[in-house]
């Protein structure tokens, strides 16, 4: 005789017989045991494996140098990751504000306006570009791979090497 019982999240399975006893096998509904075990955490396109100090670094995005961007101006899309005053105030020609405060926002709520076909150079002008390589990051992972770029310097390089500005203040 076999007969099945369902208490709460466990499916309870008992066989009697007369030689035997009786057996039962008591199983988890809300546990996965039939799952394979969970293998690597899949990783951002761009993320550097290495563990140098025990844990995964951050995530680095390829510079461009102030000369490079110079020379490529009317071949890439470029980013401004500071806040809308300070772009309004003085910004690299043809650049787009994407405030590093709004982006996680902005991300959530629309698609960006960025072509994909096309590079995509981000700046600031916080010490070690943080506020270009987050914008700069969250561009990666919602297009996709490999057109991202950080300028190196940020927009204190570029006004330091007299390279032209655009909006307000135009003297840099």
């Amino acid at each position: 005789m076999t007969w099945f019982a369902l208490a709460r999240d466990t499916l309870i399975v008992g066989t009697a017989g007369a030689l035997l006893g009786v057996v039962s096998l008591a199983v988890r509904l809300d546990v996965p045991w039939l799952a394979p075990p969970p293998g690597p955490e899949p990783t951002a396109c761009g993320v550097d494996e290495s563990y140098a100090t025990g844990a995964p670094s951050a995530p680095e995005l390829p510079r461009i140098p102030v000369d490079d961007l110079g020379r490529r101006l009317d071949g890439v899309v470029i980013v401004d990751a500071r806040s809308a005053a300070a772009f309004a105030d003085s910004h690299i020609p043809g650049a787009i504000s994407l405030p590093a405060d709004d982006i996680d926002a902005i991300v959530a709520s629309q698609s960006l306006p960025l072509p994909i076909d096309r590079d995509i150079v981000a700046y600031c002008d916080r010490e070690g570009d943080i506020d270009a390589r987050y914008v700069g990051l969250a561009i990666d992972a919602a297009l996709g791979c490999g057109r991202v770029r950080v300028l190196d310097g940020g927009f204190t390089a570029w006004v330091a090497a007299k390279s032209p500005v655009e909006g307000i203040d135009r003297s840099g």
